[in-house]
Formats: C-alpha cells, sequence, structure tokens
C-alpha cells in the first residue's frame, strides 16, 4: 500500500517530465500555424486586390461603351476619350479631382489599355480596357498580372463622325 505522500511524489514527477514535450509540441504546431495564417492572409489580400481591380476595369469599360466617340472618320481613338476612361477605372471618375486617390493602391492610368474595335467605315464597335501590367503587393509575395483583367463589351454609346 503507497501512502498518499509518495502517489502525490509520482504524480509530480510524471508532470514534471511531461512539461518539455508539451512545450515541444505546441513550438511545432504553432509554427505550422502561424504559417497558415500568413499564407491565407496573403492569398486573401492579393485576391481582394484582384477583385477591386477587376471591379475597376468593369466600370471603366461600361463607362466607355457608352461615351461618345468622335473620331473624325479615320479610325483614331481621341485621346480625351482614353484619358476620361484610364481616369474612371484608376479613380472611379473620369474627371478626377487634384486629391483623388487609386480605388486599387499602385494603379496608374499609364498601366490601363483601351482599344477600340472598328468596322470598315470606322464605326466603333466593341472597347476592350484591360491592364497592361500590375503588381499586386501581398506583403509576403509580389505577383505580377499581364493584359489581366480584362473586358471587352458592345459600343451602345454615342458616334460622331466628322464635324460633332
Amino acid at each position: 500500500r503507497l501512502l498518499r505522500s509518495e502517489v502525490g511524489a509520482m504524480i509530480r514527477r510524471r508532470a514534471n517530465s511531461q512539461r518539455g514535450n508539451v512545450l515541444l509540441e505546441f513550438a511545432l504546431s504553432s509554427t505550422l500555424l502561424v504559417l497558415l495564417l500568413f499564407g491565407t492572409f496573403q492569398f486573401g489580400f492579393a485576391f481582394f486586390q484582384y477583385n477591386s481591380l477587376v471591379n475597376a476595369i468593369r466600370n471603366g469599360t461600361r463607362y466607355a461603351s457608352m461615351a461618345k466617340i468622335s473620331n473624325q472618320g479615320n479610325g483614331v481613338i481621341p485621346a480625351g476619350y482614353i484619358s476620361a476612361i484610364r481616369n474612371t477605372v484608376v479613380y472611379g471618375n473620369p474627371n478626377p479631382g487634384e486629391s483623388a486617390t487609386p480605388i486599387v493602391h499602385g494603379i496608374l492610368p499609364g498601366d490601363v489599355e483601351v482599344l477600340v474595335g472598328f468596322d470598315v467605315k470606322f464605326v466603333p464597335q466593341t472597347v476592350t480596357v484591360r491592364v497592361k501590367k500590375f503588381e499586386i503587393d501581398a506583403v509576403l509575395r509580389k505577383f505580377v498580372i499581364n493584359n489581366k483583367p480584362s473586358l471587352q463589351m458592345p459600343f451602345t454609346g454615342q458616334y460622331c463622325p466628322i464635324g460633332c
């Protein structure tokens, strides 16, 4: 028969011998969990940035498809039209103020490409807006995307050939 003090001493010895194991297991599992947390954060932040860029391209393409084009009947896209579309994509406004901030951090109007598809008489048929090259800074890693996102819509705006 064991005395209570001997039983208590045995329990304390066993608990003391397992303290190192618990600390080691915690260190290994917490390292894995922290890596998973940072990976999830990085993926989520990059996805959020890309989604914001997709929405900006969608708004810019919608604006471009309904705007007025006057190209003098030669198929040259007016600089004011392109500038307004780029500003709509980047700032959310075709005529941004001096203190306007980009919708997506790091995008510039020069990063946005506007393509207008004409028929044989230089009447606009389609409008394509895309980002030529953009770098998403997702904290731990940078992702470079080329020619994406891109959206094409039929031109439904007002076309004014010569003298409008």
